[in-house]
């Protein structure tokens, strides 16, 4: 393992807040300008608005994880993950997307002895194809389809989302989504299978033009097996999120806790489970 240096022991929350607070600066300057039509309200959820025929977005992602590697509390592990995504609205219906997945992972060791690691890769390249059924705009409720398959050499993942939103006049946004991913991982000569069902749901609500803040939970248990075959373990997170919204372009921000789990380690789960997450998400239309 890589020796890290001492400033990699500080807490790496220090570079989110700061990140944070860069962003909310630039969004205080220039509160007053009109909002996006097709901005996004939370982090982990998906509503089912797309992105206009014939517009493009620029997506910049920033994950935080804190937990511990496999459970093991000798060592606090802190993951940070970067995506980039281009999408492209086809029609006023069907919009897709590209992105490139990178991850930095830090280790650093709690005891005497034991080894810090640091570790900066390339997880692979996502594509994304997005459908909307119903509009929530102008029905009793919004429907979309999602699928996003992601490949990176040893690895292969694809993700299957249903989901459903409701845009209340223009001061509430009400999301739910069902999610299905199989993972496959080549290791050793062996195909390692995995499978996750997930169900997240959302309420924002728009307190000034520019403005929003909102409530996230997710749900998220993990299966050996391509086809939720046998279960490993689940979680629920639960947190805030605060938006803004300008003319050109938007910001989100979410904080989510684990607040239970199972099987249990102290209330949460740490076997498969972040203990706590955090995820920026910012948006330039063109």
């Amino acid at each position: 393992m890589t020796k890290l240096d001492s400033g990699a022991k500080r807490p790496a929350r220090v570079w989110l807040v700061a990140a944070v607070a860069k962003v909310c600066v630039l969004c205080g300057l220039l509160t007053g300008t009109p909002a996006l039509a097709d901005e996004r309200f939370f982090t982990y959820i998906q509503d089912a608005d797309v992105i206009p025929k014939g517009g493009w977005e620029f997506e910049q992602w920033v994950t935080f994880g804190k937990g511990y590697p496999e459970g093991d509390h000798q060592f606090d592990q802190y993951l940070w993950d970067f995506r980039e995504e281009m999408e492209y609205g086809f029609t006023d219906k069907l919009s897709g997307s590209m992105y490139l997945n990178f991850q930095q992972e830090q280790i650093v060791a709690q005891e005497p002895g034991l080894p810090d690691s640091s570790k900066f890769s390339f997880k692979g390249v996502s594509a994304e194809v997005k459908y909307q059924l119903l509009n929530p705009n102008t029905k009793p409720i919004g429907i979309a389809l999602y699928f996003e398959p992601t490949y990176s050499g040893n690895e292969a993942e694809l993700e299957y989302k249903l989901i459903f939103s409701k845009n209340i006049g223009d001061k509430w946004v009400l999301a739910a989504n069902a999610i299905f991913e199989q993972e496959w991982e080549k290791e050793d000569g062996q195909t390692q299978k995995e499978s996750v069902l997930e169900f997240t749901f959302g309420a924002a609500y728009r307190f000034t033009p520019n403005w929003s803040v909102g409530l996230e939970a997710r749900h998220h248990s993990v299966y050996q097996g391509s086809t939720l075959n046998d279960y490993l373990a689940s979680a629920w997170f639960l947190g805030p999120n605060i938006h803004y919204g300008a003319s050109k372009w938007w910001a989100t921000f979410t904080l989510l806790p684990q607040i239970s789990g199972n099987p249990s380690d102290g209330r949460i789960n740490t076997t498969e489970h972040q203990i706590f997450e955090a995820r920026l998400i910012f948006g330039i239309n063109f």
